[in-house]
């Protein structure tokens, strides 16, 4: 059992019992290297971080400019792109680590960038204050209450459309295996 560690996860051998799932951006390395406090970046990688948070950024401003909140409102726009972000984000790790072939851009360019910037967390602290700063508490405890169990539902959705898709095409190939 290879326990090499690399910030706070163990790489554990395929097939093994308690078998933690290799993340397909790191490479193994053949001889352990003295530890840097700087992270090693890879152009590559940052440029589709970058590419994919400028994307995501530019969706995000153009669904809050084509739904704007009222001043008293529930904020719809938001809540509706920082559920259907938890949604995508479930179902691309496991289509990331699970269904796709190993990739290195896909999950920081879509993950990290794109959806890193679509969906963020101080858009719905911003909102929860302003709605409780201009006098409503009850909306504000609301929005932020679905938000935190919406997004933990559709999360779990992500996982089970994805864990699904797995199965799904694990099934096809075994039937043509048979034919």
């Amino acid at each position: 059992m290879n326990t090499e560690r690399r910030g706070v996860s163990a790489r554990v051998g395929v097939g093994q019992l308690g078998a933690l799932p290799i993340d397909p951006d790191i490479e193994p390395e053949p001889q352990p290297r003295r530890r840097s406090r700087w992270a090693r970046l890879k152009a590559g990688v940052v440029l589709a971080v970058f590419v994919g948070g400028f994307f995501g950024g530019l969706a995000r401003y153009g669904i809050g400019e084509a739904f704007p909140t009222p001043n008293s409102g529930f904020p719809w726009a938001t809540f509706a792109i920082n559920l259907s972000g938890a949604f995508l984000l479930a179902l691309l790790l496991v289509l990331v680590l699970e269904v796709l072939p190993p990739t290195r851009f896909v999950r920081p360019g879509l993950g990290t960038g794109f959806l890193g910037a679509f969906t963020t967390f101080s858009s719905l602290a911003t909102s929860t204050d302003q709605l409780a700063a201009h006098g409503h508490a009850g909306i504000a405890v609301a929005y932020a209450v679905l938000s935190l169990f919406g997004g933990l539902a559709c999360a779990s959705f992500g996982l089970v459309a994805g864990r699904s898709l797995r199965a799904n095409r694990h099934r096809r190939s075994r039937e043509r295996e048979d034919l």
